[in-house]
């Protein structure tokens, strides 16, 4: 497993990876905990988090739809890999 990074940032929110996947924030891995639960991970050294979670949490960010849906799908099959 790689090593923490200060510019990482870590969600389990399924809907909010694919959002930020697809606002072009790079995931660089996902970690899967004891009971099998998924975080996503991503580096956020070239975005900036904190407006994309203001965006989403106050329901104004944008993304394409059909690329968000496509998201939502991979980061499905991730969860649901062995």
């Amino acid at each position: 497993m790689n090593s923490p990074k200060a510019d990482d940032f870590r969600t389990p929110d399924l809907y909010f990876a694919a959002y930020l996947q697809v606002a072009g924030v790079n995931m660089v891995r996902t970690e899967r905990n004891g009971s099998g639960k998924v975080t996503f991970v991503f580096d956020t050294s070239i975005s900036n988090i904190d407006e994309l979670k203001h965006a989403w949490f106050s329901q104004t960010g944008k993304v394409a739809a059909l690329p968000f849906a496509n998201a939502i799908k991979s980061l499905k099959s991730i969860c649901h890999m062995p």
